[in-house]
């Protein structure tokens, strides 16, 4: 005989089964802390605006700071043609010589420097013969000049300038030959020999030259130059006749150091 049913009793439900590590959501990311400023944007690609842009480099290894006034001290030798003189015969008016100068300029600006030169200058040489009477007079001028610079074209290594200046030149004879001393003929000719100054005259120069850096410092200086200067005519004392006004034309090369004159 089969054993009685259990009383009705509401069911009980089973307990859910516990989820398996495969069925489990996966945790909750942590926030990560922003990368820093470097990392987010590299140096290398940063794009600074035009208020933020760095100041423009100096021109390669050559340039100049013009804040820091560069000085330049240069030297030049050359040759020199004169055109015109107070003497009448040609024959014997030698009309090439040397000469050399040394200038210091200051420059504020890539496009402009102002200076001071110092020239000594060879203006020929008169030789003359009359009778007993006979001269070989060697001439030459001392310069000082107030000059400009332009720069009308510059690279990082050449520049071609304008030198326009202005100056006062002092004339200097050396002369040597034979004079009559008296009207009698039965007395000969006296040799004699004698210097003599005279000036200052003014002078007006123009130029056109190049200069070549060979190193950050030092560069190769060239200039064509034209030059006006009044000298007297008249005898300089009791030694010879003046030269007389003079235009020369001159070509010179040389040699010119820059250095910065100021501190930041």
């Amino acid at each position: 005989m089969a054993p009685p049913p259990a009383p009705n009793t509401p069911d009980t439900a089973a307990p859910p089964p516990a989820p398996t590590p495969e069925s489990a959501p996966p945790p909750a990311a942590l926030p990560q802390a922003a990368a820093p400023l470097d990392e987010q944007r590299p140096a290398t690609t940063l794009a600074a605006s035009p208020r933020e842009a760095p100041a423009a480099p100096l021109a390669g290894r050559f340039g100049f700071d013009y804040d820091l006034l560069p000085l330049t001290l240069e030297g030049r030798f050359g040759f020199n043609a004169r055109f015109g003189s107070s003497f009448d015969s040609s024959d014997n008016d030698q009309v090439l010589d040397t000469s050399f100068a040394f200038g210091a300029y200051l420059a504020w600006s890539p496009e402009y420097a102002v200076g001071l030169e110092l020239e000594q200058t060879g203006l020929g040489r008169i030789r003359g013969l009359s009778g007993e009477n006979s001269i070989d007079a060697e001439y030459s001028a001392t310069s000082a000049w107030l000059a400009t610079r332009v720069f009308p074209w510059h690279s990082e290594r050449l520049d071609v300038f304008v030198n326009l200046r202005l100056g006062l030149a002092m004339q200097h004879v050396n002369a040597l030959g034979t004079r009559v001393e008296s009207d009698s003929i039965a007395v000969p000719a006296q040799s004699f020999s004698c210097t003599a100054w005279d000036g200052p005259g003014i002078g007006l120069g123009a130029a056109l030259g190049l200069n070549y850096r060979l190193a950050r410092h030092v560069a190769f200086v060239s200039r064509l130059d034209a030059t006006g200067e009044r000298l007297s005519g008249d005898e300089l004392g009791t030694c010879a006749d003046g030269i007389g006004s003079v235009t020369s034309v001159a070509g010179s090369v040389g040699l010119a150091y820059t250095f910065e004159t100021a501190k930041k």
